[in-house]
């Protein structure tokens, strides 16, 4: 799996509307899931495994844990699904996470980390990888980075997609360090440097993707996240320029009809106001973005909108012309 470009996994927003926008504008990127914890699988909605189409692959599931028979049940079940990969998530920052014990709170546990990367592997058919920081709170990101990636990788791990930041789990908010903690490109390609053998994706503060590409030429690539989210129409180009390969070449009115065709094949209400919400920024940089949005905002009036908003976005090219 060619891992040059990939949308980072994000709570409430990498949903199965959000990807198939996402698919509107690139085909060869890599998707994530939102990160389900294993008990929510194995003691809620099994379906939640089930929640998307094949149009979305390549795709990554994404999966939080700290019990290695869990996470071996979850892979078990997962492995004749047709997700791509599966990524143990050891870099989410959240209080809830943290309180949990798994997510970058797992840094701290590299022991139990391979514990339940080992059961993965036994349990699936399909890569493995992790997601992880370049430490926590009072972790030194030298040498304790290169001992974690040192033991983890040794249970076979290959694919490490690595957030350029600490997370600091007594002191910040999960908003906070996304932001608040420096970023550090150079202590991943570092890590490249000294575990060559390993495919290291750098994640992480990247807003001008096209532009930096060149900037982390050394790496297997990048991940982007809430850039991707906010700007989505900005992926139109990710195919020509990270893969050689002909961009889909939709038109905003193109994305638009077929954003509106897939929410008449959704049956539950909450996710076409999912879908409607996640398409606001689409429209970013248009004269009438914010009529836009407050049109998706009415999931209730949502059929009758996609007109309207066509003959905004015209509008828009009109006076553009």
């Amino acid at each position: 799996m060619d891992r040059s470009f990939c949308i980072a996994p994000m709570m409430a927003k990498t949903d199965k509307q959000f990807r198939f926008l996402v698919r509107q504008l690139t085909k060869k990127s890599i998707l994530f899931t939102e990160m389900i914890h294993t008990n929510s699988i194995l003691f809620g909605n099994q379906n939640k495994l089930l929640e998307y189409s094949e149009i979305e692959n390549p795709i990554v599931l994404q999966l939080g844990g700290n019990d290695p028979i869990s996470l071996s049940k979850v892979c078990l079940m997962a492995n004749n699904l047709n997700y791509d990969e599966i990524n143990l998530n050891l870099g989410c920052p959240s209080s809830k996470v943290k309180s949990g014990n798994f997510g970058a709170a797992l840094m701290k546990q590299p022991d139990l980390v391979k514990d339940c990367l080992i059961a993965m592997q036994e349990a699936s058919s399909k890569p493995i990888s992790v997601k992880i920081r370049l430490g926590i709170d009072d972790l030194d990101i030298n040498e304790s980075l290169d001992r974690f990636v040192s033991e983890v990788s040794s249970t076979g791990i290959k694919v490490f997609y690595v957030h350029a930041r600490k997370a600091l789990l007594d002191k910040l908010s999960p908003k906070d360090n996304r932001e608040i903690p420096p970023l550090n490109y150079s202590r991943v390609m570092k890590l490249k440097e000294d575990f060559n053998d390993l495919e290291i994706i750098v994640n992480g503060g990247i807003k001008d993707y096209y532009k930096e590409k060149d900037n982390f030429s050394t790496l297997d690539g990048i991940m982007i996240g809430r850039e991707a989210y906010s700007y989505p129409k900005k992926l139109e180009n990710v195919d020509s320029i990270f893969y050689k390969k002909n961009d889909k070449n939709n038109s905003l009115i193109s994305i638009t009809k077929n954003m509106f065709d897939y929410f008449e094949t959704l049956d539950k209400k909450n996710e076409i106001k999912r879908g409607l919400i996640h398409m606001h920024g689409l429209y970013n940089g248009l004269k009438n973005a914010r009529k836009i949005r407050i049109l998706l905002s009415n999931s209730s009036f949502f059929k009758p909108a996609k007109n309207e908003i066509i003959d905004l976005i015209n509008d828009n090219y009109k006076n553009a012309a």
